[in-house]
């Protein structure tokens, strides 16, 4: 699982949002909901750990909607 680093749009606030508690507009949770979340809501969301395993949203996202391609022979 990734970890995030999310920043609010209140450089100063301190308190709890979507279950992710915030220190100075920034903290940092691996949870796909609340980042999903602090997207929709004009939060800037930076990935700061990666599984190596795990895609990418975007990429994830490109090759379900690419068409399935036929075998030449």
């Amino acid at each position: 699982m990734s970890t995030f680093k999310i920043s609010t749009p209140v450089p100063e606030f301190h308190g709890k949002v979507a279950g992710v508690w915030f220190a100075n507009g920034e903290a940092e949770t691996d949870s796909e909901g609340a980042v999903a979340y602090f997207r929709r809501h004009g939060y800037t969301v930076e990935a700061v750990k990666a599984d190596p395993n795990e895609q990418a949203p975007a990429e994830t996202d490109a090759k379900a909607k690419a068409p399935a391609r036929a075998a030449k022979g």
